[in-house]
């Protein structure tokens, strides 16, 4: 059975806990994820947890230093995931080299994607956090050592929310599955003039000590395991209002105040009769809070005993539900509905739109992430975007209830009561600072709705400033005026990072116009942003090479360096366009040699024994030795005979060379080794008869007047799968397949399959629902996308593939194969001109030495390509300016292209010719012509096979898991094979198969065969 088994480490467990102010905990926590194929649980440890709190107003600072043990006998690499609350971000981090924390530094996301990757493979310690969508965060570790240890250290901070009971509060979950071996906790309450509480404690010696207004709380255990978390109340002074400034080297100073408007009373949202409540069905629905969800519409109802209610359902489309009439505060049917709702699929948001379902307000219970489409809805009436998954994008919630004059409620960080307020009243709002020519850069900004307690941050311009005067209101009537004192600050809490957090949010809700003002941001106060993530490199030399600022404490060294020694810094591969003119030339000199055929006559029916492939190699007497390679597998004598004729030959001296799984190959298939593998002993015993015609020296003609025809067929996709034959059993497979997911929920290979099952079956809404569930799966997850992407093109689905394969491109610019994946599916829906600049600006742009060396030999691929481009489209190429040099008519009559979705993974392709000669890796020209691109050996591809002529018969196409040299315990890889006949000639004819690649159990898969009569 083909399946990722994925070992999901829970480091802390969360149980939902209610406080006397009726808040249920929904915080989601960390969890460290290893890939796992062999079963085994509880493999990386929580060895030691140190929890720093320092709380101030409503505003927290949480540090978290965690130590993980790995008790396997291999380094893996983890990924520590953890979902953050609203408008929270992390704002430090840091990772042990040597035994010492060292501190992060910010960079731009995807160059600290490549950097991570890059020293990742000399098997060195970066470290990387970086914000995935929604406001979910990820750090990669490498390596968590064999029967070692690693240290992380993450900080935060939040704002505080307000409950009912006037209070704050805040969470910490801190019951854990396993016992922690060593556990500190250290709670720091700054100038509080009321005391606070613990309305939940995971150990009853927990107490708070008071000394000038300060209190603290510590607790120390070993082998600590608690059934409780940390729940702290904060009463709100009276007044309910403070201050702190911070000053600066310019006499300016930044500042923090905390604000209460208890006294203005709002204004009561006023319902119609009738509301339409959107309902996000999409596999991720399932970890969203739904009981508490249903809470808020029981008090809904119950304020709004009579109304009519249009139910529509999302996934990856928007659908009309049924209608319900709720009389008297009974909405039961509804209840029941939503209660039996399953949930699959992705979420497109581009599909709300006008007309499916009309109400004068709607509902959207949703997380706001669109992971099958835009962002982006189009409704005619107020939108109230209500979420309870901690996994949620807040910046886009927030920013279609801002559209759509409506609000978003976080159920997350509040009661249900109070979330019920917050839906049915008409927000205040901030409306500026009296003493506005003291301040500049007040954030949130003017305008902004806000809730009865506030915070607000910006930047003082007149030194000595004691006081500021708030204005909030309805924006209608006369302003509410609020003096807040301000006392400068002791060390408490960083006061320009939370300025320039808040600054950061406000931006956020228009990314695309503010991006580089928020990389900017996030880089000068070391804040994880969509576009900034956070670094750890091993040595400063690392840091000089990859023109990274370090860390304050490696900064003199760092500058003596550059100044005393030259240090290598990375050379970025300008471009691949000297590369591609000399593979054109190869092209041209390939495509118009004369391949002539010979007679082979017969041999012994048992061939000579040997063992596996065998290399030739030249002694010093002049003899031959025969050296066994046991590293590829079988192949037939013919192709044993042309490996060893291809290793002895001085044009094929440099081959392929392996250490530690890692390799290079540079390809020796040149027009001379091609016409030299047209000898007598590399071919097989049939005989080939040529044509007159063919016989003609340098005269070369194409099949159509031999009258031979060729053809494609896929072999059908094996069901032999346990989950399959019971799908297939089923008198109702779809309702099996749901609950068959619950064995299979984080397996990607059982969607693929499952999907594929129903698509067979003409079901392909169904089909395409299920594989849109790929994209729920994990938060920005490329290997997964694509996938996703080379099924819909199989299945001519070009639209959402455009959508997936740009997705990829968002997050992966830095691989030129997410650029011609992108060109491709462009190409597929007739844009050919935005196709053809997208393959020739890869020949263009510049790569990191790691990755032109992984994807060396890529551009043989992108120039036939290319040329197929402007060879059936002169309106596309007249647009785009192509190197001349480049430009070559070059139709084939076979054409096979494989990709795959995951780094560090050989896969190859094979291709058998009916004179029974392979080609592959090891004999990359066959007599008959057949030309092998480059050998990739370190992920993604793409390999190319190309025949100019093809002869009568059959050819087997194959593909094979030859290694996986990644740093985590990888499962399947998909691959993606694109199947050509007659390419570039006018009449090419395509056919596209996918599928998933066991390494234990299929080391080499039949994908198709062309078929010449």
């Amino acid at each position: 059975m083909k399946k990722i088994i994925v070992a999901l480490f829970i480091v802390l467990v969360f149980s939902n806990v209610d406080t006397k102010s009726q808040i249920r905990t929904t915080r989601e926590i960390p969890s460290l994820k290893i890939k796992n194929d062999d079963g085994q649980q509880n493999k990386v440890m929580l060895a030691d947890l140190k929890v720093d709190v320092a709380i101030f107003g409503n505003m927290a600072k949480t540090t978290m230093t965690m130590v993980f043990e790995n008790k396997t006998n291999r380094d893996l690499e983890g990924e520590l995931t953890f979902p953050m609350p609203e408008g929270v971000s992390v704002s430090g981090y840091a990772l042990d080299i040597n035994g010492k924390l060292r501190q992060a530094v910010a960079v731009d996301k995807n160059k600290g994607t490549e950097v991570f990757e890059s020293i990742e493979t000399r098997r060195v310690d970066p470290g990387l956090l970086e914000k995935v969508e929604g406001n979910n965060f990820r750090t990669r570790i490498y390596p968590l050592p064999a029967k070692g240890k690693r240290t992380i250290q993450i900080s935060y901070s939040e704002n505080l929310g307000m409950e009912s009971d006037q209070a704050h509060y805040y969470y910490l979950p801190l019951n854990y599955t396993n016992a922690i071996e060593n556990f500190a906790l250290d709670i720091h309450v700054f100038q509080d003039s009321h005391k606070p509480d613990f309305t939940e404690k995971p150990d009853g010696s927990l107490a708070f000590s008071h000394q000038n207004n300060n209190y603290t709380a510590s607790l120390r255990k070993q082998q600590f395991q608690s059934q409780r978390n940390l729940v702290i109340q904060l009463p709100i002074d009276s007044k309910g209002s403070s201050g702190l400034i911070q000053a600066n080297n310019d006499k300016t100073f930044y500042f923090l105040a905390n604000a209460s408007v208890n006294s203005v009373k709002p204004t009561q949202k006023k319902w119609g009769e009738d509301i339409g409540i959107i309902w996000d069905r999409s596999l991720s629905g399932k970890n969203r809070d739904i009981e508490k969800e249903l809470a808020l519409l029981d008090l809904f109802f119950k304020q709004n005993p009579n109304m009519r209610v249009e139910l529509g359902l999302l996934d990856i489309q928007f659908l009309k539900g049924p209608t319900f009439h709720v009389r008297q505060g009974n909405w039961d049917e509804l209840k029941s509905y939503i209660k039996r709702m399953d949930y699959d699929g992705g979420t497109d948001y581009s599909q709300l739109k006008t007309g499916v379902i009309h109400a004068s307000d709607y509902l959207l219970f949703s997380d706001g992430l669109s992971t099958f489409g835009q962002s982006e809805i189009s409704l005619e009436n107020p939108v109230y975007c209500i979420t309870s998954s901690n996994g949620s994008d807040y910046g886009v919630l927030k920013q279609i209830a801002q559209k759509h004059i409506g609000k978003m409620i976080n159920l997350t960080n509040t009661s249900v009561n109070q979330a019920y307020n917050n839906l049915n009243t008409v927000d205040l709002l901030y409306l500026g600072i009296k003493e506005q020519h003291d301040f500049e850069e007040v954030y949130p900004q003017k305008g902004t709705a806000i809730q009865a307690n506030f915070s607000i941050a910006g930047i003082g311009k007149r030194p000595g400033l004691k006081q500021l005067t708030l204005l909030v209101g309805d924006g209608q009537h006369t302003p509410k005026e609020i003096s807040i004192t301000l006392h400068p600050d002791h060390g408490e809490i960083d006061l320009q990072q939370i300025w320039a957090q808040k600054k950061i949010e406000a931006l956020d809700l228009q990314y695309d116009n503010n991006r580089e003002e928020i990389e900017t941001l996030g880089k000068q106060f070391g804040i994880v942003t969509r576009n900034t993530s956070l670094i750890v490199l091993e040595n400063v030399e690392d840091y000089i090479r990859y023109a990274i600022t370090p860390p304050a404490e490696l900064l003199p060294q760092f500058n003596a360096l550059q100044k005393e020694h030259a240090i290598e810094r990375e050379e970025r591969v300008a471009n691949l366009l000297d590369k591609a003119e000399n593979s054109a030339e190869q092209l041209r000199s390939w495509w118009q040699t004369n391949f002539q055929q010979k007679k082979k006559y017969p041999q012994r029916d048992k061939p000579l024994e040997s063992t596996d492939y065998m290399a030739v190699e030249e002694i010093a007497n002049g003899a031959t030795s025969v050296t066994p390679i046991p590293s590829r597998p079988s192949a037939s004598p013919v192709a044993a005979a042309r490996a060893e004729e291809l290793r002895s030959s001085d044009a094929a001296s440099e081959k392929r060379v392996s250490v530690g799984g890692n390799s290079n190959t540079v390809n020796a298939a040149t027009s001379e080794l091609a016409m030299a593998a047209a000898s007598d002993d590399a071919l097989q015993e049939s005989v080939v008869v040529q044509s007159l015609e063919e016989r003609v020296a340098g005269l070369q003609t194409g099949n159509s007047i031999n009258n031979i025809r060729g053809k494609i067929s896929i072999p059908e996709i094996k069901e032999d799968q346990a989950y399959l034959q019971e799908l297939n059993q089923s008198k109702d497979p779809y309702k099996s397949y749901l609950q068959l997911r619950n064995q299979y929920m984080g397996t990607p290979t059982f969607y693929f399959d499952v999907a594929n099952f129903f698509y067979k079956r003409g079901n392909k809404q169904k089909a395409l629902l299920i594989l849109s569930a790929l994209a729920d799966l994990q938060i920005e997850n490329a290997d997964l996308y694509k996938t996703i992407s080379y099924k819909l093109r199989e299945w001519g689905d070009y639209d959402n593939a455009l959508f997936i394969t740009a997705k990829v491109l968002k997050w992966r610019s830095m691989d030129p194969q997410s650029h011609r994946d992108y060109a491709l599916v462009l190409q597929d829906k007739g844009m050919f001109k935005e196709a053809l600049e997208q393959l020739y600006g890869i020949l263009t742009q510049s790569y990191s030495p790691e990755a032109a060396d992984r994807d060396e030999g890529i551009e043989e691929t992108l120039l036939m390509e290319i040329n197929n481009i402007i060879k059936s489209n002169k309106a596309a190429s007249s647009n785009v300016d192509v190197n001349k040099k480049l430009i070559a008519d070059l139709p084939v009559d076979m054409r096979v292209v494989i990709n795959w979705n995951s780094q560090n993974t050989d896969i190859d392709l094979w291709v058998t010719d009916p004179n029974q000669e392979k080609c592959f890796y090891s004999n990359p020209a066959t007599a008959i012509g057949g030309r092998l691109s480059n050998d990739f050996t370190g992920g993604y591809g793409p390999e190319q096979f190309l025949l100019k002529k093809a002869l009568k018969g059959k050819y087997k196409i194959e593909v094979d898991f030859f290694n996986d040299g990644s740093l985590t315990l990888a499962g399947p890889a998909a691959v993606m094979a694109e199947i050509y006949t007659y390419y570039s000639s006018g009449k090419q004819e395509r056919k596209i198969v996918t599928i998933y690649l066991d390494r234990d159990k299929e080391r080499n898969v039949g994908i198709g065969e062309f078929s010449f009569q």
